[in-house]
Protein backbone atom coordinates (compact mmCIF):
# COMPACT_ATOMS: atom_id res chain seq x y z
CA UNK A 1 0.00 0.00 0.00
CA UNK A 2 2.92 2.44 1.01
CA UNK A 3 3.97 1.84 -2.59
CA UNK A 4 1.14 2.31 -4.35
CA UNK A 5 0.44 5.15 -2.45
CA UNK A 6 4.15 7.07 -3.06
CA UNK A 7 2.90 6.15 -7.04
CA UNK A 8 0.59 8.02 -7.11
CA UNK A 9 1.88 11.15 -4.99
CA UNK A 10 4.79 11.11 -7.75
CA UNK A 11 2.44 11.01 -10.42
CA UNK A 12 0.20 13.75 -9.32
CA UNK A 13 3.52 15.82 -8.96
CA UNK A 14 4.65 15.24 -12.73
CA UNK A 15 0.63 15.85 -13.53
CA UNK A 16 1.39 19.43 -11.31
CA UNK A 17 4.90 20.21 -13.12
CA UNK A 18 3.28 19.51 -16.55
CA UNK A 19 0.54 21.94 -15.99
CA UNK A 20 3.23 24.59 -14.71
CA UNK A 21 4.46 24.86 -18.03
CA UNK A 22 1.15 25.83 -18.80
CA UNK A 23 1.58 29.20 -16.95
CA UNK A 24 4.89 29.92 -18.06
CA UNK A 25 3.40 30.61 -21.33
CA UNK A 26 0.89 33.17 -22.55
CA UNK A 27 -1.61 34.81 -20.78
CA UNK A 28 0.09 34.01 -17.61
CA UNK A 29 3.71 34.93 -18.50
CA UNK A 30 5.38 33.41 -15.33
CA UNK A 31 8.40 32.50 -16.99
CA UNK A 32 10.48 31.52 -14.28
CA UNK A 33 8.28 28.26 -14.26
CA UNK A 34 9.85 27.31 -17.57
CA UNK A 35 13.37 27.40 -15.74
CA UNK A 36 12.27 24.19 -13.16
CA UNK A 37 9.11 22.57 -14.50
CA UNK A 38 11.32 20.32 -16.42
CA UNK A 39 13.49 19.64 -13.27
CA UNK A 40 11.19 18.04 -11.39
CA UNK A 41 10.36 15.94 -14.32
CA UNK A 42 13.89 14.68 -14.12
CA UNK A 43 14.09 14.24 -10.12
CA UNK A 44 10.65 12.40 -10.34
CA UNK A 45 11.68 10.32 -12.71
CA UNK A 46 15.62 9.41 -10.90
CA UNK A 47 14.28 6.22 -8.71
CA UNK A 48 12.45 4.29 -11.68
CA UNK A 49 12.10 1.74 -13.42
CA UNK A 50 12.35 2.89 -17.92
CA UNK A 51 8.30 1.31 -17.06
CA UNK A 52 7.66 3.51 -14.50
CA UNK A 53 9.43 6.30 -15.88
CA UNK A 54 7.06 6.03 -18.86
CA UNK A 55 4.09 6.53 -16.67
CA UNK A 56 5.21 9.34 -14.84
CA UNK A 57 6.51 10.76 -17.80
CA UNK A 58 2.94 10.70 -19.48
CA UNK A 59 1.54 12.40 -16.61
CA UNK A 60 3.84 14.95 -16.73
CA UNK A 61 2.75 15.19 -20.56
CA UNK A 62 -1.07 14.89 -19.87
CA UNK A 63 -0.30 17.90 -17.39
CA UNK A 64 1.25 20.07 -20.26
CA UNK A 65 -1.24 19.35 -22.81
CA UNK A 66 -4.65 19.27 -20.69
CA UNK A 67 -4.11 22.57 -19.26
CA UNK A 68 -2.43 23.87 -22.30
CA UNK A 69 -3.70 22.49 -25.87
CA UNK A 70 -7.42 21.52 -24.17
CA UNK A 71 -8.78 24.46 -26.24
CA UNK A 72 -9.32 22.31 -29.10
CA UNK A 73 -12.74 21.23 -27.35
CA UNK A 74 -13.90 24.49 -28.60
CA UNK A 75 -13.72 23.73 -31.79
CA UNK A 76 -14.69 19.84 -31.53
CA UNK A 77 -17.74 20.93 -30.01
CA UNK A 78 -18.70 24.67 -30.22
CA UNK A 79 -18.06 24.73 -33.71
CA UNK A 80 -18.01 21.16 -34.74
CA UNK A 81 -21.62 20.62 -33.46
CA UNK A 82 -19.93 17.11 -31.83
CA UNK A 83 -22.22 16.14 -28.79
CA UNK A 84 -20.69 16.99 -25.45
CA UNK A 85 -19.86 13.72 -24.91
CA UNK A 86 -18.12 12.57 -27.35
CA UNK A 87 -16.28 15.80 -27.80
CA UNK A 88 -14.92 15.44 -24.15
CA UNK A 89 -13.97 12.22 -24.97
CA UNK A 90 -11.81 13.34 -28.78
CA UNK A 91 -10.32 16.31 -26.61
CA UNK A 92 -9.24 13.69 -23.59
CA UNK A 93 -7.85 11.31 -26.87
CA UNK A 94 -5.89 14.25 -28.02
CA UNK A 95 -4.29 15.15 -24.91
CA UNK A 96 -3.55 11.30 -24.39
CA UNK A 97 -1.98 10.99 -27.73
CA UNK A 98 0.09 13.97 -27.04
CA UNK A 99 1.49 12.90 -23.67
CA UNK A 100 2.80 10.28 -25.45
CA UNK A 101 5.55 12.49 -26.50
CA UNK A 102 6.47 12.52 -23.26
CA UNK A 103 5.62 9.32 -22.22
CA UNK A 104 8.66 8.15 -24.71
CA UNK A 105 11.01 10.88 -23.72
CA UNK A 106 10.92 9.67 -19.91
CA UNK A 107 11.50 6.09 -20.89
CA UNK A 108 14.11 6.93 -23.31
CA UNK A 109 16.05 9.11 -20.72
CA UNK A 110 15.56 6.23 -18.15
CA UNK A 111 16.68 3.47 -20.72
CA UNK A 112 19.45 4.78 -22.26
CA UNK A 113 20.78 8.25 -20.85
CA UNK A 114 20.31 8.26 -16.99
CA UNK A 115 23.41 7.12 -16.26
CA UNK A 116 24.97 9.12 -18.20
CA UNK A 117 25.66 13.49 -17.60
CA UNK A 118 22.87 14.66 -16.60
CA UNK A 119 23.24 18.20 -16.95
CA UNK A 120 23.76 18.03 -20.90
CA UNK A 121 22.16 14.97 -22.04
CA UNK A 122 18.71 16.32 -20.25
CA UNK A 123 18.74 19.64 -22.09
CA UNK A 124 20.20 18.03 -25.04
CA UNK A 125 17.43 15.20 -24.96
CA UNK A 126 14.54 17.98 -24.62
CA UNK A 127 15.49 19.57 -27.44
CA UNK A 128 15.48 16.45 -29.81
CA UNK A 129 12.05 15.50 -28.17
CA UNK A 130 10.78 18.99 -28.99
CA UNK A 131 11.79 18.93 -32.64
CA UNK A 132 10.25 15.47 -32.91
CA UNK A 133 7.10 16.44 -31.68
CA UNK A 134 7.26 19.30 -34.19
CA UNK A 135 7.95 16.86 -36.79
CA UNK A 136 5.85 14.03 -36.27
CA UNK A 137 2.83 13.16 -38.73
CA UNK A 138 2.64 16.84 -39.84
CA UNK A 139 4.02 18.16 -36.13
CA UNK A 140 2.40 19.97 -33.10
CA UNK A 141 5.21 22.67 -32.64
CA UNK A 142 2.99 23.81 -29.71
CA UNK A 143 3.80 24.59 -25.91
CA UNK A 144 7.72 24.61 -26.87
CA UNK A 145 9.51 25.88 -23.83
CA UNK A 146 11.50 28.05 -25.26
CA UNK A 147 8.63 30.30 -26.26
CA UNK A 148 7.94 31.17 -22.60
CA UNK A 149 10.97 33.57 -22.91
CA UNK A 150 9.45 35.80 -25.47
CA UNK A 151 10.38 38.38 -22.71
CA UNK A 152 12.45 37.13 -20.46
CA UNK A 153 16.06 37.46 -20.40
CA UNK A 154 16.80 34.60 -22.53
CA UNK A 155 15.18 36.38 -25.34
CA UNK A 156 18.42 37.75 -26.33
CA UNK A 157 19.24 34.08 -27.65
CA UNK A 158 16.21 33.49 -29.62
CA UNK A 159 17.81 35.39 -32.91
CA UNK A 160 20.59 33.39 -32.76
CA UNK A 161 19.78 29.44 -31.90
CA UNK A 162 15.96 29.76 -32.06
CA UNK A 163 13.41 28.68 -29.52
CA UNK A 164 14.98 25.18 -29.68
CA UNK A 165 18.11 26.87 -28.49
CA UNK A 166 16.06 28.74 -25.79
CA UNK A 167 14.38 26.16 -24.71
CA UNK A 168 17.90 24.02 -23.95
CA UNK A 169 19.56 27.42 -22.64
CA UNK A 170 16.14 27.15 -20.19
CA UNK A 171 16.95 23.36 -19.02
CA UNK A 172 20.53 24.08 -18.08
CA UNK A 173 20.00 26.99 -16.11
CA UNK A 174 17.17 25.62 -14.19
CA UNK A 175 19.63 22.21 -13.49
CA UNK A 176 22.66 24.48 -12.19
CA UNK A 177 19.89 26.81 -10.04
CA UNK A 178 18.18 23.86 -8.49
CA UNK A 179 21.32 21.59 -8.25
CA UNK A 180 23.50 24.25 -6.52
CA UNK A 181 20.56 25.52 -3.90
CA UNK A 182 19.33 21.56 -3.43
CA UNK A 183 21.83 18.85 -4.07
CA UNK A 184 20.12 16.84 -1.34
CA UNK A 185 17.12 16.39 -4.43
CA UNK A 186 20.31 14.76 -6.92
CA UNK A 187 21.40 12.06 -4.53
CA UNK A 188 20.87 9.36 -7.42
CA UNK A 189 22.27 11.60 -9.91
CA UNK A 190 25.14 13.17 -8.04
CA UNK A 191 25.82 12.27 -4.04
CA UNK A 192 26.27 15.17 -2.05
CA UNK A 193 29.72 15.36 -0.62
CA UNK A 194 32.39 18.32 1.00
CA UNK A 195 34.00 18.16 -2.91
CA UNK A 196 30.33 19.37 -4.29
CA UNK A 197 30.63 22.72 -2.39
CA UNK A 198 32.64 24.72 -4.44
CA UNK A 199 31.22 23.06 -7.64
CA UNK A 200 27.61 24.07 -6.19
CA UNK A 201 28.93 28.10 -6.06
CA UNK A 202 30.21 27.58 -10.10
CA UNK A 203 27.16 25.99 -10.72
CA UNK A 204 24.87 28.79 -9.44
CA UNK A 205 27.27 31.83 -11.10
CA UNK A 206 27.03 29.66 -14.56
CA UNK A 207 23.65 29.85 -14.15
CA UNK A 208 23.28 33.33 -13.08
CA UNK A 209 25.75 34.47 -15.88
CA UNK A 210 23.56 32.48 -18.51
CA UNK A 211 20.61 34.33 -17.89
CA UNK A 212 22.21 37.43 -17.98
CA UNK A 213 23.86 36.59 -21.10
CA UNK A 214 21.00 37.28 -22.85
CA UNK A 215 20.01 40.51 -21.12
CA UNK A 216 23.69 42.02 -23.12
CA UNK A 217 22.28 40.33 -26.57
CA UNK A 218 19.03 42.24 -26.19
CA UNK A 219 20.07 45.10 -27.35
CA UNK A 220 22.21 43.63 -30.39
CA UNK A 221 20.07 44.41 -33.96
CA UNK A 222 20.87 41.69 -36.86
CA UNK A 223 19.08 43.63 -39.03
CA UNK A 224 18.61 47.06 -40.25
CA UNK A 225 15.96 49.25 -41.27
CA UNK A 226 15.49 49.29 -45.40
CA UNK A 227 13.49 52.51 -46.80
CA UNK A 228 10.84 54.00 -45.55
CA UNK A 229 7.43 52.73 -43.50
CA UNK A 230 4.48 51.62 -45.04
CA UNK A 231 1.12 52.79 -43.75
CA UNK A 232 -0.96 49.65 -42.70
CA UNK A 233 -4.56 49.00 -42.23
CA UNK A 234 -5.56 45.65 -40.58
CA UNK A 235 -8.94 44.91 -40.99
CA UNK A 236 -10.31 42.58 -37.98
CA UNK A 237 -13.98 41.38 -39.48
CA UNK A 238 -14.78 39.69 -35.86
CA UNK A 239 -17.47 37.70 -37.97
CA UNK A 240 -18.69 34.78 -35.89
CA UNK A 241 -17.83 31.52 -36.82
CA UNK A 242 -21.14 30.20 -37.17
CA UNK A 243 -22.08 32.59 -39.92
CA UNK A 244 -18.94 32.90 -41.55
CA UNK A 245 -19.62 29.91 -44.41
CA UNK A 246 -24.11 30.94 -44.47
CA UNK A 247 -24.53 31.75 -47.66
CA UNK A 248 -27.32 33.99 -46.90
CA UNK A 249 -24.45 36.18 -44.72
CA UNK A 250 -22.34 36.27 -47.63
CA UNK A 251 -23.58 39.49 -48.71
CA UNK A 252 -22.88 41.31 -45.01
CA UNK A 253 -19.81 39.96 -44.44
CA UNK A 254 -18.41 41.25 -48.07
CA UNK A 255 -20.14 44.93 -47.02
CA UNK A 256 -18.13 44.46 -43.73
CA UNK A 257 -14.64 44.13 -45.14
CA UNK A 258 -15.11 47.06 -47.35
CA UNK A 259 -17.08 49.88 -44.57
CA UNK A 260 -13.92 49.07 -42.26
CA UNK A 261 -11.64 49.40 -45.26
CA UNK A 262 -13.24 52.73 -45.99
CA UNK A 263 -12.69 53.52 -42.49
CA UNK A 264 -9.12 53.68 -42.90
CA UNK A 265 -8.74 56.09 -45.52
CA UNK A 266 -5.73 56.21 -47.50
CA UNK A 267 -2.85 53.89 -46.56
CA UNK A 268 -0.09 52.25 -48.83
CA UNK A 269 -1.54 48.18 -47.82
CA UNK A 270 -4.69 46.46 -46.65
CA UNK A 271 -4.71 43.36 -44.90
CA UNK A 272 -7.49 41.21 -44.34
CA UNK A 273 -7.29 37.69 -42.43
CA UNK A 274 -7.71 34.37 -43.38
CA UNK A 275 -10.66 33.22 -45.77
CA UNK A 276 -11.88 37.04 -45.09
CA UNK A 277 -14.85 36.44 -47.65
CA UNK A 278 -16.90 33.34 -48.17
CA UNK A 279 -15.66 33.40 -51.91
CA UNK A 280 -13.00 31.99 -54.39
CA UNK A 281 -10.41 34.36 -56.16
CA UNK A 282 -12.86 35.03 -59.07
CA UNK A 283 -15.56 35.92 -57.52
CA UNK A 284 -13.82 38.06 -54.89
CA UNK A 285 -12.01 39.97 -57.36
CA UNK A 286 -14.35 43.23 -58.41
CA UNK A 287 -14.42 43.59 -54.14
CA UNK A 288 -10.73 43.65 -53.61
CA UNK A 289 -10.82 46.41 -56.83
CA UNK A 290 -13.13 48.26 -54.93
CA UNK A 291 -11.31 47.93 -51.82
CA UNK A 292 -8.06 48.83 -53.28
CA UNK A 293 -9.47 52.08 -55.32
CA UNK A 294 -10.59 52.98 -51.95
CA UNK A 295 -7.51 52.98 -50.11
CA UNK A 296 -5.95 55.07 -53.11
CA UNK A 297 -4.54 54.90 -56.32
CA UNK A 298 -0.69 52.89 -55.32
CA UNK A 299 -2.33 50.72 -52.53
CA UNK A 300 -2.16 47.16 -52.71
CA UNK A 301 -4.39 44.69 -50.97
CA UNK A 302 -3.33 41.22 -49.27
CA UNK A 303 -6.73 38.98 -47.66
CA UNK A 304 -6.95 35.46 -47.79
CA UNK A 305 -9.25 33.42 -49.62
CA UNK A 306 -10.25 29.55 -50.23
CA UNK A 307 -8.71 29.05 -54.29
CA UNK A 308 -9.54 26.27 -55.91
CA UNK A 309 -7.12 24.05 -57.05
CA UNK A 310 -7.23 23.46 -61.06
CA UNK A 311 -9.22 21.11 -62.71
CA UNK A 312 -10.37 19.49 -58.98
CA UNK A 313 -12.79 20.08 -56.73
CA UNK A 314 -10.11 21.07 -53.83
CA UNK A 315 -9.33 24.09 -52.31
CA UNK A 316 -5.97 26.04 -50.80
CA UNK A 317 -5.79 28.11 -48.30
CA UNK A 318 -4.30 31.03 -49.68
CA UNK A 319 -3.05 34.69 -49.98
CA UNK A 320 -4.41 36.58 -52.52
CA UNK A 321 -3.45 40.21 -53.70
CA UNK A 322 -4.31 43.33 -55.69
CA UNK A 323 -3.48 46.55 -56.33
CA UNK A 324 0.72 47.16 -55.87
CA UNK A 325 0.86 43.53 -54.89
CA UNK A 326 2.24 40.89 -56.84
CA UNK A 327 1.98 37.03 -56.29
CA UNK A 328 -0.42 34.35 -54.44
CA UNK A 329 0.93 31.93 -51.70
CA UNK A 330 -0.91 28.97 -51.06
CA UNK A 331 -0.68 27.17 -47.25
CA UNK A 332 1.85 24.23 -47.23
CA UNK A 333 1.35 23.10 -43.05
CA UNK A 334 -1.92 22.40 -42.73
CA UNK A 335 -3.84 21.74 -39.74
CA UNK A 336 -5.48 18.21 -39.53
CA UNK A 337 -8.95 17.35 -39.01
CA UNK A 338 -9.19 21.17 -39.22
CA UNK A 339 -7.76 21.83 -43.18
CA UNK A 340 -7.35 18.15 -44.62
CA UNK A 341 -8.82 14.59 -42.77
CA UNK A 342 -6.54 12.15 -42.37
CA UNK A 343 -7.97 9.10 -43.69
CA UNK A 344 -10.68 11.24 -45.07
CA UNK A 345 -12.30 7.88 -47.37
CA UNK A 346 -13.03 6.31 -43.67
CA UNK A 347 -13.60 9.12 -41.49
CA UNK A 348 -15.47 11.74 -44.02
CA UNK A 349 -19.17 11.79 -42.49
CA UNK A 350 -19.13 10.01 -39.45
CA UNK A 351 -19.84 13.06 -37.97
CA UNK A 352 -20.30 16.59 -38.06
CA UNK A 353 -17.14 17.87 -37.08
CA UNK A 354 -14.96 15.68 -39.84
CA UNK A 355 -17.45 17.93 -42.07
CA UNK A 356 -15.93 21.03 -40.88
CA UNK A 357 -16.56 23.87 -43.87
CA UNK A 358 -13.44 24.02 -45.71
CA UNK A 359 -11.79 20.82 -44.78
CA UNK A 360 -11.01 19.21 -47.99
CA UNK A 361 -8.01 21.85 -48.21
CA UNK A 362 -4.71 20.80 -49.91
CA UNK A 363 -1.05 21.68 -49.37
CA UNK A 364 0.57 24.36 -51.41
CA UNK A 365 3.22 23.41 -53.29
CA UNK A 366 5.93 26.27 -53.24
CA UNK A 367 7.81 26.94 -49.85
CA UNK A 368 9.97 29.08 -49.33
CA UNK A 369 7.27 31.58 -51.24
CA UNK A 370 7.17 35.94 -50.74
CA UNK A 371 4.76 38.35 -52.42
CA UNK A 372 6.25 41.69 -53.79
CA UNK A 373 4.26 44.46 -51.77
CA UNK A 374 4.84 48.44 -52.91
CA UNK A 375 8.75 47.03 -53.82
CA UNK A 376 9.31 44.90 -50.53
CA UNK A 377 9.92 41.42 -50.28
CA UNK A 378 6.71 39.75 -47.84
CA UNK A 379 6.91 36.54 -46.28
CA UNK A 380 3.53 34.80 -45.78
CA UNK A 381 2.55 32.66 -43.10
CA UNK A 382 -0.70 31.91 -42.71
CA UNK A 383 -1.98 30.52 -39.04
CA UNK A 384 -0.71 27.40 -37.99
CA UNK A 385 1.99 27.99 -40.17
CA UNK A 386 3.61 30.14 -37.77
CA UNK A 387 4.22 27.90 -35.18
CA UNK A 388 7.08 26.39 -36.91
CA UNK A 389 10.52 28.30 -35.84
CA UNK A 390 12.60 26.70 -39.46
CA UNK A 391 9.32 26.95 -41.49
CA UNK A 392 9.16 30.53 -40.55
CA UNK A 393 13.13 31.13 -41.00
CA UNK A 394 12.74 29.68 -44.50
CA UNK A 395 10.23 31.81 -45.44
CA UNK A 396 11.38 35.16 -44.04
CA UNK A 397 15.23 34.68 -45.93
CA UNK A 398 15.05 37.81 -48.31
CA UNK A 399 12.15 39.44 -47.08
CA UNK A 400 11.63 42.54 -45.25
CA UNK A 401 8.42 42.11 -43.42
CA UNK A 402 6.28 39.42 -42.25
CA UNK A 403 2.61 38.81 -42.86
CA UNK A 404 0.74 36.44 -41.34
CA UNK A 405 -3.03 35.89 -41.24
CA UNK A 406 -5.15 33.66 -39.08
CA UNK A 407 -9.14 32.85 -38.13
CA UNK A 408 -8.98 31.84 -34.13
CA UNK A 409 -12.45 32.24 -34.18
CA UNK A 410 -12.00 28.54 -34.03
CA UNK A 411 -10.99 28.11 -30.33
CA UNK A 412 -13.71 30.97 -28.90
CA UNK A 413 -12.41 32.97 -25.24
CA UNK A 414 -9.73 30.19 -24.55
CA UNK A 415 -6.23 30.60 -24.14
CA UNK A 416 -5.30 28.99 -27.67
CA UNK A 417 -5.81 32.48 -29.17
CA UNK A 418 -3.35 34.38 -26.77
CA UNK A 419 -0.72 31.62 -27.39
CA UNK A 420 -0.63 32.01 -30.95
CA UNK A 421 -0.20 35.59 -30.45
CA UNK A 422 2.88 35.15 -28.41
CA UNK A 423 4.05 32.18 -31.00
CA UNK A 424 3.55 34.47 -34.22
CA UNK A 425 5.54 37.69 -31.85
CA UNK A 426 8.53 34.58 -31.38
CA UNK A 427 9.05 34.26 -35.08
CA UNK A 428 9.24 38.21 -35.51
CA UNK A 429 12.29 38.06 -32.64
CA UNK A 430 13.83 34.77 -34.43
CA UNK A 431 13.99 36.48 -37.58
CA UNK A 432 14.52 40.21 -36.69
CA UNK A 433 11.65 41.44 -38.73
CA UNK A 434 8.60 43.25 -38.36
CA UNK A 435 5.47 41.49 -38.39
CA UNK A 436 1.34 42.12 -39.44
CA UNK A 437 -0.50 40.01 -38.04
CA UNK A 438 -4.39 40.06 -39.37
CA UNK A 439 -6.99 37.91 -38.25
CA UNK A 440 -10.52 37.54 -37.84
CA UNK A 441 -11.33 38.43 -34.28
CA UNK A 442 -7.84 38.79 -33.00
CA UNK A 443 -5.29 39.44 -31.54
CA UNK A 444 -4.09 41.81 -34.84
CA UNK A 445 -1.27 43.41 -34.18
CA UNK A 446 1.69 44.78 -35.77
CA UNK A 447 4.76 43.38 -33.95
CA UNK A 448 8.67 45.18 -34.13
CA UNK A 449 11.43 43.15 -34.76
CA UNK A 450 12.05 42.09 -31.28
CA UNK A 451 9.23 40.53 -30.95
CA UNK A 452 7.61 43.48 -29.06
CA UNK A 453 4.36 45.24 -29.79
CA UNK A 454 3.59 48.12 -31.53
CA UNK A 455 -0.06 48.07 -32.48
CA UNK A 456 -3.18 45.76 -31.52
CA UNK A 457 -6.79 45.74 -31.55
CA UNK A 458 -8.45 43.31 -29.07
CA UNK A 459 -9.83 40.18 -29.10
CA UNK A 460 -13.47 39.80 -30.27
CA UNK A 461 -13.54 43.79 -30.92
CA UNK A 462 -14.54 44.85 -34.42
CA UNK A 463 -12.58 47.29 -36.14
CA UNK A 464 -9.28 48.53 -38.64
CA UNK A 465 -6.16 48.70 -36.89
CA UNK A 466 -4.18 51.77 -38.85
CA UNK A 467 0.09 51.35 -38.03
CA UNK A 468 3.38 51.30 -39.65
CA UNK A 469 5.54 49.08 -40.43
CA UNK A 470 9.30 49.10 -40.99
CA UNK A 471 10.66 46.63 -43.77
CA UNK A 472 13.96 45.45 -42.50
CA UNK A 473 17.17 44.07 -44.30
CA UNK A 474 20.41 41.29 -42.90
CA UNK A 475 19.98 38.10 -41.49
CA UNK A 476 20.03 36.75 -38.14
CA UNK A 477 21.95 33.88 -37.35
CA UNK A 478 18.53 31.87 -36.81
CA UNK A 479 17.68 32.54 -40.35
CA UNK A 480 20.71 31.59 -41.76
CA UNK A 481 22.06 28.15 -39.83
CA UNK A 482 18.25 26.96 -38.73
CA UNK A 483 18.10 24.50 -35.84
CA UNK A 484 19.82 21.83 -37.50
CA UNK A 485 23.60 22.55 -35.98
CA UNK A 486 21.41 22.76 -32.66
CA UNK A 487 20.19 19.16 -33.05
CA UNK A 488 23.71 17.44 -34.78
CA UNK A 489 24.89 18.81 -31.45
CA UNK A 490 22.59 17.63 -29.55
CA UNK A 491 22.62 13.85 -31.34
CA UNK A 492 26.50 14.29 -31.10
CA UNK A 493 26.27 14.52 -27.59
CA UNK A 494 24.33 11.76 -26.79
CA UNK A 495 25.26 9.63 -28.74
CA UNK A 496 28.67 9.57 -27.36
CA UNK A 497 27.38 9.88 -23.96
CA UNK A 498 26.21 6.35 -24.70
CA UNK A 499 28.49 4.76 -26.50
CA UNK A 500 30.66 1.98 -24.12
CA UNK A 501 33.88 2.81 -22.61
CA UNK A 502 37.11 0.79 -22.84
CA UNK A 503 38.02 -0.98 -19.54
CA UNK A 504 41.06 1.22 -17.71
CA UNK A 505 42.79 -2.46 -16.36
CA UNK A 506 45.91 -3.71 -17.97
CA UNK A 507 45.94 -6.72 -19.30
Amino acid sequence: MKTKLARSHQQLLALVAGASITLAMAPFHIWPLALFAPVSLLLLLNPLKPSQAFVTGWFFGFGVFASGASWVYVSIQVHGNTPVPLALVMTFAFVTGLALFFALHAWIWQRFLSGSGWLLSWPALWVLMEAFRSWFLTGFPWLLLGTAHLESPLSGWAPIGGVYAVSGLSLLIGLLVVWALRPQWFPAILPQTSATKPLRAVALTLGGLLLVSGLLLKPLDWTQPQGAPLQLALVQGNIPQEEKWDPNKRQEIIQQYLNLSAEAGEVDVLLWPETALPLTPPLARPFLQEAVEQAGPDAALVTGLASRVPDQNRFYNSLITAGEAEGDYHKVQLVPFGEYLPLEDWIRGVIAFFDLPMSNFIPGPDHPSQLTIKDTQVAPLICYEVAYPDFSARQALGSHWLLTVSNDSWFGRSIGPLQHYQIARFRALETGREMARATNNGITAVIDHQGGIKAELEQFTTGVLTAEIQPRTGTTPFMHLGSWPLFIICLTGLAWKTLPRRSSRKP
